[in-house]
């Protein structure tokens, strides 16, 4: 059997043509923990986005997600034409088979749409040497390029030396090197049972830095996602507990 029909494809349901040329995208799929999710829908609302595609594949599990009323897929591209900002936004708790297929539909969009950074996140457990150091979300970061690399060290970013990268971001970091494509993945070292959101912050505020003109309001983000992360997780289990849900 090829290699490639192991994995399952994902169809980009386009709404709206936009130019993005020139642009970034931020990866909003949780792999490890919730925090570039929940950093994704910040942006979502704070900025002056629309929705501009969905994403829909076999191997998504059968949810819809109802927001006033209105039915949404539950893996979203939204984007600001202006700040030339894509955003993947997504509630799916997917299995580890589909990661590969989703780095390769953010990498296809970025390509399609020419856009010239990808910046994702994820969770770094700090370790029980530094446990009592760490006070509040801490970001590192690796880069897939030389040119990534001077956009951290402009923004002021501390570099991750040494240790290693998961999820849907370790693989979109492979690919930026394989591509020569300016990734960048946001490591956010966090106490064991610190809350996403707090980290979620921590990533948003370092987007800020890096992406002119992208701004999350980080006070209403910690003070609703604790909010979001509790629906966040409350729709990840029902995926594996399929049900009709109503929530206030």
């Amino acid at each position: 059997m090829p290699l490639s029909s192991l994995y399952t494809p994902i169809e980009i349901r386009k709404i709206k043509k936009v130019n993005l040329r020139g642009g970034t995208i931020i990866d909003g799929f949780p792999s490890v923990g919730l925090t570039n999710a929940i950093a994704s829908e910040c942006f979502v609302h704070s900025l002056k986005t629309e929705l501009v595609a969905v994403l829909d594949s076999p191997g998504f599990p059968a949810l819809s997600i109802i927001r006033n009323t209105t039915p949404n897929f539950p893996a979203r591209i939204y984007a600001n034409e202006d700040l030339k900002l894509t955003i993947f936004a997504s509630e799916l708790n997917l299995d580890q088979s589909m990661y590969y297929s989703i780095s390769k539909i953010v990498l296809q969009w970025a390509v399609e749409n020419e856009c010239e950074l990808i910046i994702s996140a994820a969770g770094m457990p700090a370790s029980e040497e530094d446990a009592d150091q760490v006070t509040e979300a801490q970001v590192y970061a690796a880069a897939s390029t030389e040119q990534s690399l001077k956009r951290l060290a402009n923004a002021g970013v501390p570099q991750l030396s040494n240790g290693s990268v998961t999820g849907i971001a370790a693989l979109l970091l492979n690919e930026g090197v394989w591509m020569n494509f300016d990734v960048i993945v946001l490591l956010v070292k966090v106490l064991k049972d610190s809350p996403d959101f707090r980290a979620a912050a921590a990533v948003s505020e370092t987007i800020s830095k890096l992406v002119p003109g992208a701004s999350c309001d980080i006070p209403s983000l910690l003070k609703e996602a604790e909010l979001i992360e509790k629906n966040l997780r409350k729709i990840r289990n029902e995926q594996a507990n399929p049900s009709v849900r109503i929530y206030g």
